[in-house]
């Protein structure tokens, strides 16, 4: 994240110096613009050293863990509702033991920001990508409105659901990687170990190994060989796929191929769906404007072809249409969604029928992790089995063919 250096005048005419993260110039100075601060000057500051390695977590991101982000925002909320002071509240909460070290390390951060006369938006908008956009906006709208504790609150379980539908898809996949895991090892086990027994035997017999085994011995031979070709080939390979994948075209072509395929396309489309109509809810229900709401919640989504069609929705909106038109012209949005928030925006009740669509997807979509995982164990376990077993069959094969030259 890049850092600058700022000297600005706040708001009683004092002139404050300091250093400021943001993803870029203009983020920097939103940030400061917050905090009520006339800027000066914003250069950006080289870095003066990297952060030591035992200070980093073994699995830290470029932005906050969701469970730590999930359980800061619970923790403040109480806090906050128990009336204590906002700097006491977070002064409490970065000494909380079980949040994680990166969180605590951001809480102290946001602390010192809060004392030096920074708003709490105003602190986590300039933690950039630790705080995304709708999180900040959120608490913004919250200070204004006097009601922080309740806005943090209903982040809080927003950010919980999230967990714990990451949770639900994470230890649903913890059975079939230990699968995988098992037939790598089966096959390394045969390919090392019984392979290079049997090959000598042909040897001695003085008869050819079968296709199968001839073909593993050339491309062992091959790679052996040739090995920095082999490794500049891998490598190109891997850089070439990373410069297709950054490429945002072929980007936003592949989510829309990944949702024709079956089951997984279904999947892929009712997560979309729950994301926008949950974060859109919980936006527009905590008075951010439908403009910003509708831009945030396109940035919240991972599909990209899902994502621009929520943002030409937002254009749409600019120029006085509705959100359900063009979602529905977009061809990605199940029937069912589209009616119900063309209903909320008819009836003025559009809030409500975007949580009522969010309920309803959040249901679907753990209904289909269920018995997707129910489905995939066993296809894993019979595909694995012809997979190992082919290999063994196969090697018992040559081994036999060796006996048969042997007796004649």
């Amino acid at each position: 994240m890049p850092q600058f250096r700022y000297r600005a005048y706040d708001q009683h005419g004092a002139l404050k110096k300091g250093d400021i993260e943001a993803r870029s110039r203009e983020a920097a100075l939103e940030a400061l613009h917050k905090q009520s601060f006339y800027t000066l000057d914003l250069l950006e500051a080289k870095p003066t050293g990297r952060q030591r390695w035992w200070e980093r977590e073994v699995f830290g991101g470029g932005s906050l863990p969701l469970s730590g982000l999930a359980l800061f925002t619970r923790e403040l909320s109480i806090l906050i509702n128990a009336d204590l002071p906002l700097d006491e509240a977070l002064r409490i909460v970065s000494l909380q033991p079980l949040m994680p070290a990166r969180v605590r390390k951001c809480t102290q951060a946001i602390l010192e920001a809060v004392r030096g006369g920074s708003s709490l938006s105003g602190a986590m908008a300039a933690r950039g990508q630790d705080f995304p956009e709708y999180y900040w906006r959120l608490v913004e709208s919250g200070e204004a409105s006097g009601s922080l504790g309740d806005v943090l609150e209903d982040i809080s379980g927003f950010l919980e659901r999230s967990a714990e539908l990451r949770s639900q898809i994470s230890s649903a996949l913890v059975y079939p990687a230990i699968l995988m895991a098992a037939a790598a090892v089966a096959v390394g086990v045969i390919l090392t170990l019984l392979v290079p027994t049997v090959l000598p035997l042909f040897k001695d017999a003085g008869a050819p190994p079968p296709p199968f085994l001839q073909f593993l011995v050339d491309a062992e031979s091959f790679v052996l060989q040739n090995w920095a070709l082999a490794a500049a080939v891998a490598a190109g390979l891997v850089v070439a796929i990373v410069l297709v994948f950054r490429n945002s075209g072929f980007r936003r072509w592949l989510d829309r191929a990944f949702l024709r395929v079956p089951l997984l396309g279904r999947f892929s489309a009712n997560r979309e769906t729950a994301r926008l109509a949950r974060t859109l809810a919980t936006l527009t229900r905590n008075g951010v404007a439908m403009l910003d709401a509708v831009r945030i919640s396109a940035a919240v989504l991972r599909n990209r072809a899902f994502a621009t069609a929520v943002t030409q929705a937002g254009e749409t909106l600019k120029e006085g249409g509705t959100l359900s038109k063009p979602l529905e012209q977009s061809g990605l949005f199940s029937e069912l969604s589209l009616r119900l928030i063309a209903v909320g925006e008819q009836t003025g009740q559009l809030e409500p029928m975007l949580t009522r669509v969010a309920t309803i997807y959040e249901a679907t979509l753990a209904r289909q992790i269920s018995r997707l995982m129910t489905l995939l164990t066993p296809v894993l376990t019979l595909l694995i089995g012809l997979m190992v077993g082919g290999l063994i069959v196969s090697v018992m094969n040559a081994i036999l063919s060796v006996n048969n030259l042997a007796l004649q």
